[in-house]
């Protein structure tokens, strides 16, 4: 029975893998075309999955028509692409591997510092050229394969070393070995990726175990076809893209294959080579230990390989590791020396480096004392990396980190917590993980904040409703988060209230028609005029002022809408309901004119309880008005004539109550003597010439 061994290290680097995420993340993101100058990664089948997803591969800038996005592949590019890409409206995304940005930075810094560059690598590959155009052209390239016309090369008495990243190390130790003579002072910097070496080492290795390689990848990939080659060195070795090349015969009397493939060959791609062979190796197959496992892939992005700064005697270096310091990232430190104006921090190379006091904080800070001590751990930026002149910022690695937090915080609407600071036209400051935001007067409150200094110091969630990392601008909302709040404590209040439940709240707003009223945490219920009192009244203020506490009823719930009715006169007995125990017909009693109709007057009695003076009842003569009677506010004396208390009716007549008066007043006078018994029909004449004993109508006959 045949088996394989799959190499732990086959497949995606960590540059590829990243180049790629970002290439479909910037489809996903962009409502524009994307573009590759040149194969993003050197896969063909990738690539025309790539193209299959609408990310297009050009070979030069002039092939893109309206405007788009340029993806700058995992291999890099020259200052002449970002500027060529400006000037034609692009939209530039950077996927250049870290690796090779380090390796472009370092070629820099030995230009600057005045060493000629040399570029150990295959002058076309897209890496070497991206290398050579970030020094201006001014770098000679160096062929591990074509060494013999070395000696023909003039070189300057300082040369500086950076390697294509993919290269192989035994090579590049061969070339510094053939300069050493030729120059008095050599810097080497190891720029071969960590995983690209691995890669190489573990291919030696299964080669020596396999009696068969298998090497699966692009054919115009640099290191996969460096992969056949240490394999073809070894063993029979064949470099295939797909299962379609491989041929049966390969196999025969070969018990243990071995597979391996390039950092830009997808897995699925090494997964169907290996399927194949478990169906058409004869005897079967079985599987070593070495097992496809995506979570494999090489990913060190904190670390690069480097040599020691200058070769002074002659002794190479080439396995030192050191931290990767490219100009942005962001790396972790310990704090090793703390003074006033600065401290030292250790990131993990041999030199500590320094932070001045100004790029230790946003915060206003008199020593470095009062921000960190010794052994502290800090995340940096790297503002500046220049070899030995690298200048690097805690304040500004808190603010990158800060905006990525709220980023995240945004993507996913989770809140943000922070402190108001200062008000501002239009708004407050609102400082958050050390970034100052914006929060606008009309998000800082559910209602109306007529005086914002009132929230100074106010510490408080938000959401982030506009967020631009780019322009760093970031916008924010209480209001949002004390509406979410609310919303539970309403929704919570209306499952449990019922209608007649007595509540106690405090009075918020008077309005023409009635007052609201918060029962708890907010929550509000309308208080109608009409529910205010059992009397009639033009406004709330009559009764009611703002801030007041009361109880009320709960008269309506209406929890769709969420609305509240309450009422206040409710919770005591209507007046109409004593009305026959305290009110009899006959009575005359006094009242206040409240209002006048056409038909007459109506006159309260006590509060809840009206009666009417119909206009007949007003007075003894013919009324056309009641106004010519009685006015409101005047306070009349009315005899009851009438009293339905289920109409809730009570009639008046003022005229019967002037007459009963009347009565009244005449029965009390005191009469004339001698007059009391007398007729009414009797004359003046007659009652005299009584009282005097004449008999008048006797002399009048004489």
């Amino acid at each position: 029975m045949g088996k394989i061994i799959v190499g732990e290290k086959a497949g995606f680097c960590f540059g590829v893998e990243r180049a790629l995420n970002i290439a479909l993340e910037s489809r996903k993101k962009h409502n524009l075309p994307v573009y590759i100058l040149g194969s993003l990664i050197h896969n063909p089948r990738v690539v025309a999955d790539l193209e299959s997803q609408g990310i297009k591969t050009i070979s030069d800038l002039q092939n893109i028509e309206g405007g788009g996005v340029l993806l700058i592949r995992s291999h890099g590019a020259g200052p002449q692409i970002f500027a060529r890409a400006e000037q034609l409206g692009l939209k530039v995304i950077d996927a250049t591997c870290p690796f090779v940005k380090q390796e472009q930075n370092l070629a820099k810094g030995l230009l600057r510092d005045g060493y000629q560059v040399v570029v150990v690598g295959d002058a076309q590959h897209p890496e070497v050229q991206a290398v050579v155009e970030s020094v201006s052209n001014q770098a000679i390239v160096v062929n591990p394969s074509t060494l013999d016309a070395l000696s023909k090369i003039r070189f300057s008495p300082k040369v500086g070393i950076v390697c294509q990243t993919t290269q192989n190390q035994e090579k590049l130790k061969l070339v510094v070995g053939m300069l050493l003579p030729l120059v008095k002072e050599l810097k080497v910097y190891n720029t071969i990726c960590n995983a690209t070496r691995e890669r190489q080492a573990e291919t030696y290795d299964l080669a020596r175990k396999a009696d068969l390689l298998l090497v699966v990848g692009g054919k115009n990939s640099a290191n996969t076809c460096k992969l056949a080659e240490i394999g073809s060195s070894l063993i029979p070795t064949y470099h295939i893209e797909s299962i379609d090349e491989i041929k049966p015969q390969w196999l025969e009397g070969k018990n243990l294959i071995g597979v391996t493939a390039g950092a830009s060959t997808p897995q699925e791609q090494i997964s169907e080579v290996v399927d194949w062979l478990k169906l058409n190796l004869a005897g079967g197959i079985d599987m070593e230990e070495n097992q496809i496992k995506s979570e494999q892939l090489t990913e060190e992005v904190n670390k690069i390989e480097a040599s020691e700064p200058a070769v002074e005697n002659g002794e190479m270096r080439l396995d030192q590791e050191i931290p990767l310091l490219e100009e942005g990232s962001i790396v972790e430190g310990i704090i090793v020396a703390v003074g006033d104006d600065e401290v030292a921090v250790n990131v993990g190379g041999k030199s500590d480096l320094e932070i001045p006091l100004r790029e230790l904080t946003a915060e206003k800070i008199s020593s470095a004392r009062e921000v960190v001590k010794v052994g502290d751990k800090i995340n940096v930026m790297v503002i500046k990396s220049e070899d030995e002149k690298t200048l690097l910022s805690k304040k500004r690695a808190d603010e990158e980190i800060a905006w990525s937090k709220l980023a995240d915080n945004y993507k996913n609407r989770r809140r943000v917590r922070g402190q108001i600071v200062q008000a501002i036209k239009g708004g407050l400051q609102v400082k958050l993980e050390g970034i100052i935001a914006f929060l606008p007067a009309s998000q800082a409150d559910l209602g109306f904040v007529s005086d914002l200094t009132t929230l100074e110091g106010l510490e408080a969630e938000f959401y982030l409703i506009d967020f631009d990392p780019e322009r760093h601008r970031a916008v924010l909302s209480r209001k949002e988060v004390l509406a979410e709040e609310r919303q539970v404590i309403e929704d919570k209040f209306y499952r449990d209230v019922e209608e007649g439940q007595t509540k106690k709240g405090v009075v918020t707003r008077l309005t023409p028609f009635g007052a609201f009223v918060d029962l708890g945490q907010g929550v509000e219920g309308l208080l109608h005029i009409s529910e205010i009192a059992w009397e009639r009244i033009r406004h709330p203020s009559e009764r009611l002022t703002e801030g007041e506490s009361l109880e009320v009823l709960v008269i309506k719930v209406d929890r769709e809408a969420k609305r509240l009715s309450l009422s206040l006169k409710q919770l005591s007995a209507h007046p109409w309901t004593k009305v026959e125990d305290k009110y009899k017909v006959g009575d005359v009693i006094e009242g206040k004119v409240v209002r006048l109709a056409p038909f007459g007057a109506f006159v309260n009695l006590e509060e809840g309880v009206d009666g009417l003076i119909h206009i007949s009842q007003l007075s003894e003569r013919r009324v056309e008005k009641p106004e010519e009677v009685v006015q409101v506010g005047e306070t009349v004396s009315a005899k009851i004539i009438k009293i339905e208390p289920e109409q809730r009716r009570i009639g008046l007549s003022l005229r019967e109550a002037r007459e009963q008066k009347n009565f009244a007043s005449e029965k009390n006078k005191t009469p004339i003597p001698g007059l009391e018994q007398a007729p009414l029909s009797s004359s003046l004449g007659d009652l005299l010439a009584e009282k005097m004993g004449i008999d008048y109508k006797d002399q009048s006959e004489n």
